[in-house]
């Protein structure tokens, strides 16, 4: 079967309308994309896709203020696969929600295909999120009301509005029912999460994160809640991802087994970088 939302062709070709989308964040009120698409911008092919620079980041547990991430620096270039790695408490799952926008810094600025993200307007992080990242967890956050199916068109139905998802409803469908075809859930379209495996679960959570055709993927621990023959084939799927698809993966893991499959790792130490490998 041929997978048209996944083929370098098609990845190629919506770079530039991303681009596009990107430079009229910081002014969307909601998370239509905008109508009117500026002039594209001149855009480095070297540059990182992702980048922070001096991220410090601490939490308030009553009166304590307890430091996570003390200055981080960290960058990714367009294809690549990084793991992030570190003891638990040192940082790497704030550094990751903080990269997806799904926290702020308390100092330090995130940039995006040379665009700041990180103080953009909530909405415009919605998009960000809906339309450029895709995010997959150890835990699945599987709706379980909702069948395999209509999960993973859940980012279609709120990206693209009831209106205009209603009219596209068939496409929608089919773009999902590929997803879970190259899954391996072809099969489960119906089922609850209940009733899949948790292998399943994740590979359905998988497809959710790739149904926008998004610029990256950021997991965090996505084997950790797996068994090991569950978590090697989840692994080889996000590395067949990277390698077919250049898809850029972002991974958080505690496990050196599972980093050892990205291209390079970052560790967190005390809430600095201590190595780059």
């Amino acid at each position: 079967m041929t997978h048209s939302v996944l083929t370098p062709d098609t990845h190629a070709s919506r770079s530039a309308s991303r681009r596009h989308l990107l430079q009229s964040l910081q002014s969307v009120d909601t998370i239509e994309s905008p109508q009117q698409q500026p002039t594209a911008v001149q855009h480095d092919p070297n540059a990182a896709l992702i980048s922070a620079t001096g991220m410090y980041k601490s939490y308030r547990k009553g009166r304590l203020i307890i430091p996570v991430l003390k200055g981080v620096d960290f960058a990714i270039q367009p294809g690549e696969f990084v793991a992030i790695v570190g003891q638990s408490g040192s940082g790497k799952s704030t550094l990751l929600h903080l990269l997806g926008t799904l926290d702020e810094p308390d100092a330090g600025e995130i940039h995006f295909e040379g665009n700041r993200i990180d103080n953009l307007p909530s909405k415009a992080k919605d998009v960000l999120r809906n339309k450029y990242f895709g995010m997959i967890f150890q835990f699945y956050h599987l709706l379980p009301e909702l069948s395999t199916l209509e999960n993973v068109l859940m980012p279609s139905m709120i990206g693209q509005g009831v209106l205009r998802y209603w009219w596209n409803r068939r496409d929608h469908a089919q773009r999902a029912t590929e997803l879970l075809d190259m899954v391996g859930l072809g099969h489960r379209l119906t089922h609850k999460p209940k009733e899949l495996s948790g292998g399943e679960m994740q590979r359905a959570a998988i497809a959710r994160a790739l149904i926008s055709g998004p610029q990256m993927l950021l997991a965090d621990e996505p084997t950790g809640n797996l068994d090991r023959q569950s978590g090697t084939e989840v692994m080889r799927m996000l590395r067949s991802l990277n390698r077919e698809q250049n898809l850029t993966i972002i991974m958080v893991t505690h496990d050196s087994t599972i980093a050892g499959m990205a291209d390079r790792t970052v560790r967190l130490v005390e809430g600095l970088v201590e190595r780059v490998g």
